[in-house]
């Protein structure tokens, strides 16, 4: 066999064996599907002063898939009336109307206690 042939089958299998190992792989696991929706329930709220309430929330992607492990916040716009805790249990504090909002990457909502 003469040296040019041998060059070239070497060269060949260095070429066969790199396309081989790049295959498949990628450098980065994928970006996780961001969110497009967020809604949390009960939707409607009516408590008396000193009673609770857990909140859920339900965080989708564009196709409607839930996501999960995502973090929510919560927050209250009248402290006086309602408070709610980071796991989302709402606590009335006093007489009057409330919005306990959760937000999650962006997205909002809101909801309505008494």
């Amino acid at each position: 066999m003469s040296a040019i042939r041998v060059s070239r089958v070497i060269l060949a299998c260095g070429v066969i064996f790199l396309a081989a190992c790049g295959s498949g792989y990628s450098s980065a696991p994928p970006a996780p599907a961001p969110v497009a929706s967020l809604a949390a329930g009960p939707t409607a709220l009516l408590l008396k002063v000193g009673g609770t309430k857990q909140l859920i929330a339900i965080v989708k992607d564009a196709s409607g898939n839930v996501l999960t492990g995502r973090t929510v916040t919560w927050a209250t716009d009248s402290p006086d009336v309602a408070v709610v805790s980071a796991g989302g249990l709402v606590t009335a504090t006093g007489l009057g109307y409330v919005t306990i909002i959760a937000t999650c990457e962006g997205k909002t909502f809101g909801l309505a206690a008494t």
